[in-house]
């Protein structure tokens, strides 16, 4: 539907993809850098059973992520935390 972007191959993805943009292969940090810009996994469920992320497909969405809506990603920043000095 154009609101979600997936990762179909989580091995293939972080061995070859990740290293091409960013400084390690570790899924699991583009994971949490993602949560830090306000994606959030979307959870699928099947048989009344919610699906692992081994299972298949791992799919994330964003509300300023729309396809063909480019001027939207200005939008997304990453989240401040609020810390005391």
């Amino acid at each position: 539907e154009g609101n979600s972007f997936l990762v179909l191959d989580e091995q293939h993805f972080a061995k070859e993809i990740l290293p091409k943009f960013f400084k390690h292969n570790n899924m699991a940090s583009f994971i949490r850098q993602l949560n830090m810009y306000g994606f959030r996994k979307v959870m699928h469920i099947d048989t009344g059973i919610v699906k692992q992320e081994r299972d298949g497909p791992v799919e994330f969405q964003h509300p300023h992520f729309k396809h063909g809506q480019d001027s939207l990603l200005e939008n997304i920043k990453r989240k401040v935390t609020n810390s005391l000095v």
